[in-house]
């Protein structure tokens, strides 16, 4: 038991757990988050100041105002970002903590490795944003066209950079190399950040990465990796154009929770995610930072990871990456 001595100056008595009963219905009567904790924990598998640390640092504060909620982003990079991925894969049933994910640590990471997560890991939130990727040099190269880049590599085999091995920047070159005349080597970084300022320091020369990149530093795309020319780069050619084989690849993220949290959590997440691509604030984010919107609810997001999965194991098989 224990007093309370009202403004008034009468002392009531009341038993801690009712009181606590109290607290709590009055939470789950007023907060959208009332299953979680006042702090969530956004988890960026990368270093800070690559792509998906640039939109994912946009999506918070929206997405967080849309739960009533503060969050803090955590950049947890490390092994391709399987470090941060699997931290939230471990955090089974805890409400308080989500993964803005990449593309290769969903669908590409747990077919080159094991891994303490696999597809079934997570609990689905949605899709955000998908990007073709371009090849590309630094704008300070003297390099201008694909097949210069090609003709100089076979005296002396360029340095190609990726946010980590097996990311979808590295398996799009490696797929390059293995169907072209590109001699090229491999060299990950921890993230798209750290790859640019290899870049800038010409560490490396060539990259893949998405057009939020060619947005943020300072760098000449060469090619495309789509099906068709991108806007507002008329003059970069596909690949195919290029007389080589189709190759479409395309750096997407989504938001995952742990395994097992709550029905109703979830669906706090999927409408906020929801809300958060349609508001004027990050629209006006992606159509500046040339972040195509993308967004694919639960099922389908979940549906699209599972059909990624399966083709991703063809192409590094063909690749060369796996057996």
């Amino acid at each position: 038991m224990t007093s309370i001595r009202t403004s008034g100056g009468t002392t009531r008595v009341a038993s801690l757990t009712s009181l606590a009963s109290l607290v709590a219905a009055a939470l789950i009567g007023t907060s959208p988050s009332a299953s979680a904790a006042d702090t969530l924990d956004v988890v960026v598998p990368f270093a800070a100041g690559g792509a998906t640390d640039i939109v994912a640092r946009s999506f918070e504060p929206t997405f967080s105002q849309q739960l009533g909620v503060t969050s803090v982003v955590r950049n947890v990079a490390g092994a391709s970002a399987t470090v941060g991925t699997a931290e939230v894969a471990n955090s089974e049933g805890n409400p308080n903590i989500i993964g803005y994910e990449p593309a290769g640590a969903l669908t590409i990471q747990p077919s080159l490795k094991d891994l303490p997560y696999g597809p079934d890991s997570f609990t689905y939130i949605c899709r955000t944003v998908s990007n073709p990727m371009f090849l590309m040099v630094s704008k300070s190269s003297d390099i201008t066209s694909f097949q210069q880049l090609s003709d100089e590599s076979q005296e002396q085999p360029f340095l190609y950079g990726s946010s980590g091995p097996g990311t979808l920047p590295h398996l799009a070159m490696a797929a390059l190399t293995v169907n072209s005349d590109l001699k090229a080597q491999h060299v990950p970084y921890s993230g798209s950040g750290p790859a640019m300022n290899a870049l800038a320091g010409n560490e490396i020369q060539i990259m893949a990465d998405t057009e939020t990149i060619l947005e943020n530093y300072d760098l000449r795309p060469l090619a495309v990796f789509a099906e068709h020319r991108v806007e507002g780069y008329p003059d970069v050619p596909t690949m195919q154009e290029l007389g080589l084989p189709e190759m479409d690849f395309a750096v997407w993220q989504g938001v995952v929770a742990p395994k097992g949290i709550s029905d109703e959590r979830a669906q706090q997440y999927a409408d906020a995610c929801k809300a958060t691509v349609e508001s004027e604030k990050f629209k006006t984010f992606a159509e500046k930072a040339k972040a195509g919107i993308a967004y694919l609810g639960p099922d389908d997001f979940k549906a699209y990871v599972e059909q990624r999965v399966e083709a991703n194991k063809q192409v590094l098989k063909d690749a060369g990456l796996t057996e």
